[in-house]
C-alpha cells in the first residue's frame, strides 16, 4: 500500500501493467526523470514535492539520473470497499497541495517501520483516495458524492464498545468499518461526523486516557502500560502520550504522585 524509498541510484525499469493505480511523491531536491507509458514520453525535471500518477493496468517505462527518495502509495481501484471503481487519470506531473500534505505524513509515518500506526495510515491513504476521486478521475460527477450522515446510534455503540474490548492490540480501518457493516470510505466520514474526531484521533485518545488511569493506579512499568494500550513499543507510547498530553509519562506520574 504505501512504499518509501531512500536513496535509490540512478538506473532504470520497465515496469509490466499495474494492478493498482500508483502514486509517486518525490521527496529528492530535484529529480530529472524520464517516463513512457501509453505511447507517450514525458521528461522533466521533478522538482520536491511534486508527484506523477499512474492508472492501474498501464506498462511503463522509468530513468533517473540521481539518488532518489520518493514515496509510493498504491491505491486499489476497490480502495472504497462499496463496488465503485477508482480509475485515476493519467498524469506525468502536476502538484496538489493537500495531497502534498498528507504524502508528508505518510513519508513520515511508514519511515518508523515497526512503530507505524496502521489505523493512521490507512486513514491518510482513504483521505488519499478520495482526493483522487475528486480531482483527479474519471468518475462522473454523480459517483463523487459522499454520505452526509453519521452512523447510527447503534452503529457507534456497537464500534466504540468494539474499540474499547480491543485498545490493546492493532486496530485497522477496514474492521471498525467491518462492525458497523460500512465500507472503510463511508465508515470514516460518517464516524468524524457522529463522533467529532477521526478513528484513528480517537482511537488515540482513548489509549492515552487508558494509559493515564494506569499510570495514576498502579507501578507497572511503561513497557508493561504501553503493551497493555496498544503501542507498539515503549518509545512509540512515550512520543504519543507527550504529543497529546504535553508531557511525558513519567513526568505525568510524577505530577500525579506530587498532588497526593
Amino acid at each position: 500500500m504505501v512504499q518509501v524509498t531512500i536513496g535509490e541510484p540512478p538506473g532504470q525499469i520497465s515496469l509490466e501493467a499495474a494492478p493498482a493505480n500508483v502514486l509517486m511523491f518525490n521527496v529528492s531536491p530535484v529529480q530529472a526523470l524520464r517516463q513512457a507509458r501509453g505511447g507517450r514520453a514525458f521528461v522533466s525535471d521533478m522538482l520536491h514535492g511534486e508527484m506523477t500518477l499512474m492508472p492501474q493496468g498501464v506498462p511503463s517505462q522509468w530513468s533517473w539520473n540521481c539518488a532518489c527518495d520518493r514515496l509510493d502509495v498504491i491505491v486499489s481501484a476497490d480502495v472504497f470497499g462499496d463496488g465503485s471503481k477508482l480509475d485515476v487519470l493519467d498524469r506525468f506531473l502536476f502538484r496538489d497541495l493537500e495531497m502534498e500534505e498528507i504524502c508528508r505524513r505518510l513519508y513520515r509515518e511508514a519511515g518508523l517501520d515497526d512503530k507505524a500506526d496502521r489505523l493512521y495510515m490507512e486513514s491518510l491513504v482513504m483521505q488519499l483516495a478520495v482526493l483522487l476521486l475528486y480531482r483527479h478521475s474519471s468518475a462522473a460527477e454523480a459517483a463523487k458524492i459522499l454520505p452526509s450522515s453519521g452512523l447510527t446510534r447503534n452503529q457507534a455503540r456497537r464500534v466504540l464498545d468494539y474499540i474499547e474490548s480491543n485498545l490493546s492490540r492493532e486496530l485497522t480501518l477496514s474492521e471498525l468499518a467491518w462492525i458497523a457493516d460500512l465500507s472503510p470510505h463511508h465508515f470514516a466520514r460518517m464516524f468524524k461526523r457522529t463522533i467529532g474526531a477521526s478513528p484513528h484521533r480517537y482511537v488515540l485518545d482513548r489509549r492515552v486516557e487508558r494509559a493515564k488511569r494506569i499510570l495514576r493506579m498502579t507501578g507497572e512499568s511503561l513497557v508493561e502500560i504501553s503493551l497493555t494500550t496498544g503501542f507498539s513499543s515503549q518509545s512509540h507510547f512515550t512520543s504519543a502520550f507527550r504529543r497529546v498530553v504535553g508531557a511525558t509519562p513519567t513526568e505525568f506520574q510524577r505530577c500525579v504522585r506530587k498532588r497526593r
